[in-house]
C-alpha cells in the first residue's frame, strides 16, 4: 500500500539523485530507504529511478510522478499548518452578538484588538437584544455575546470584562443640563425614557433598581429609549435616560451626560457563551476580551 513516507523518500532520492545523500537528509540508513523506493515502484507497476555504480536518474515516469508528489506533500504539510492555527484560535469565523450599547465603545475595541492578534478570523456581528441573546446562543446561532447586563442562564458562561458607572442622559435645553454633575434624585419627577422590559427584562430591573435605591419610583415612558438616541434627543426637555458612561465618550446630537454624584452604581458587560462551546477561536476572543479593558477605571 502507498504511504506517505513512501513519497518523502521518494523526494529526497529524486532530488539529491544520490541514495546516501538521501537517507542522510531523512536521518535514516540507505537500506531501509532502497527497499522503500523499490516497494513504491512494486506498488506503482512502474521504474521511477534508474540506478548505475555511478548515478541515479529520474525515468520519465519518475519525472512526472515527482511533480505530483511534491504537490501532495505541500498540501499536506499546509494542511497541517492550517490545523494547528484553527486549533489555536487563529482561523476560523466568530457569529458575535451584541447589545446596542455595546456598539459605540465595547465593540469596536474588542474587533480592533482581536483583529490585531487574529487577523485571519472571520467576525460576523448581529446587534440582538438581550432577552434574544440565551435561544441563539444555546441553537448556535451565534457564538457568543457582548452584552450588557445579560440575562441569566444556567446553560451559559459568563465572564465580566467591564463594569462602568451609570450616569444620566437628557437634552441640551433640560433645566440641569449645564450643572455637569447632580444627584440621580434630582431627577425624581422627570420622566424615564426605556424600552419594552420584555426585551431585556434583567438590564430593565436593574435600572428601575438603580432609582429605587435613590428613593423614588421612576415614571417611565412608553417610547423607545433607541429611536430616542437615532433622532438625537431623549423625549421633551424635561426627560431622563439612564446608560453606561461610554455612550457619551462622544457627543451626539443635543444629548448631554451627567455625571450622578450619589449614586456609584454599575453596569456590567460581559462575554456569554454556550457552556458546551469549546472552541479556541471562542477562547482567544475572551482571552482577549478579558486583556482590552485591563485597567480601566471602571473596571470590576
Amino acid at each position: 500500500m502507498l504511504e506517505l513516507r513512501h513519497l518523502r523518500y521518494f523526494v529526497a532520492v529524486a532530488e539529491e539523485l544520490n541514495f546516501s545523500r538521501a537517507a542522510e537528509r531523512l536521518h535514516m540508513a540507505q537500506p531501509p530507504l532502497s527497499v522503500a523506493i523499490r516497494q513504491l515502484e512494486q506498488e506503482l507497476g512502474t521504474q521511477l529511478l534508474t540506478r548505475t555504480t555511478r548515478d541515479v536518474r529520474l525515468t520519465d515516469a519518475g519525472a512526472a510522478f515527482l511533480e505530483g508528489a511534491r504537490a501532495t506533500l505541500a498540501e499536506l504539510d499546509r494542511s497541517i499548518v492550517q490545523a494547528r492555527r484553527a486549533s489555536s484560535g487563529e482561523l476560523g469565523r466568530l457569529r458575535i452578538a451584541f447589545s446596542w450599547g455595546a456598539r459605540f465603545v465595547t465593540l469596536p475595541a474588542l474587533g480592533q484588538a482581536f483583529r490585531a492578534s487574529y487577523p485571519e478570523v472571520g467576525l460576523l456581528t448581529e446587534e440582538m437584544w438581550n432577552a434574544r441573546m440565551p435561544g441563539a446562543l444555546k441553537s448556535r446561532a451565534v457564538d457568543l455575546a457582548v452584552s450588557i447586563c445579560p440575562e441569566v442562564s444556567g446553560d451559559l458562561r459568563y465572564q465580566t470584562i467591564r463594569s462602568e458607572h451609570v450616569i444620566g442622559l437628557v437634552n441640551d435645553d433640560h433645566r440641569l443640563a449645564g450643572d455637569g454633575k447632580i444627584a440621580l434624585a434630582m431627577l425624581a419627577d422627570d420622566p424615564f425614557v426605556m424600552f419594552p422590559r420584555e426585551l431585556a427584562p434583567r438590564f430593565y430591573d436593574t435600572l428601575l433598581a438603580i432609582c429605587r435605591r435613590a428613593g423614588f419610583e421612576p415614571t417611565v415612558l412608553s417610547e423607545s429609549f433607541h429611536t430616542s438616541w437615532e433622532l438625537g434627543v431623549i423625549g421633551d426637555g424635561s426627560s431622563v435616560a439612564l446608560v453606561p458612561e461610554s455612550l457619551m465618550r462622544e457627543p451626539h446630537g443635543r444629548l448631554v451626560g451627567l455625571e450622578l454624584t450619589d449614586s456609584e452604581e454599575s453596569i456590567d458587560t460581559a462575554i456569554v457563551w454556550n457552556a458546551t462551546d469549546d472552541s479556541a477561536v471562542g477562547a482567544a476572543f475572551r482571552e482577549v476580551a478579558c486583556e482590552v479593558f485591563t485597567g480601566e477605571r471602571l473596571i470590576s
